[in-house]
């Protein structure tokens, strides 16, 4: 008894149709010809019906994949329009609005639009060439500001989460007294 690939029983199928045999009569007759590996009676139908129907080639047709309708263009950029509107926004709240899942949202914002999540809101986590090119007017506005003060300047700011405040020493009552 011979093996036969999936591609030859379909060839066997076809011929066998041609010579007016019906499906469960072509099944028996691979099932004598053919070792294991065999198509059950219900494949040969719908082969058997696919070559009714005019079809003459034995390969299979590749499968269309489904269509990607969570991580699309258009969905990257709806869930970056969300962010822009309202960074407070949940991943959950997110994927509620948009109708995708949460696991979508979450690729969507790190991976396609870079952005992480801090204290509470989504921000980019690259700067755009505007914020670097506003840091650095800000750092040369400050640099000649201490060149003209002497480097006194520096020494009496204190910076603490990007923000800077000049330093102030409230007086104690024992300092007012005097």
């Amino acid at each position: 008894m011979a093996t036969f690939t999936f591609e030859e029983q379909h060839m066997i199928i076809r011929f066998l149709h041609l010579h007016g045999m019906k499906p469960i009569e072509i099944h028996q007759q691979l099932s004598e010809t053919c070792n294991d590996g065999i198509m059950d009676v219900k494949n040969v139908r719908s082969w058997v019906q696919h070559f009714k129907e005019g079809r003459t080639s034995c390969e299979n047709k590749p499968k269309e994949p489904r269509p990607r309708t969570s991580h699309s263009e258009d969905m990257i950029v709806r869930v970056e329009q969300m962010v822009m509107e309202e960074c407070r926004l949940t991943v959950k709240q997110i994927a509620a609005n948009a109708g995708i899942s949460v696991g979508s949202v979450d690729i969507i914002l790190h991976d396609d639009l870079k952005m992480r999540e801090v204290s509470a809101r989504w921000v980019p986590q690259m700067l755009t060439d505007e914020n670097k090119a506003s840091r650095v007017a800000m750092c040369q506005a400050m640099l000649s500001r201490d060149r003209g003060m002497n480097s006194a300047f520096f020494s009496s700011i204190i910076t603490m989460d990007e923000t800077w405040m000049p330093m102030f020493n409230p007086e104690t009552k024992w300092q007012s007294a005097q």
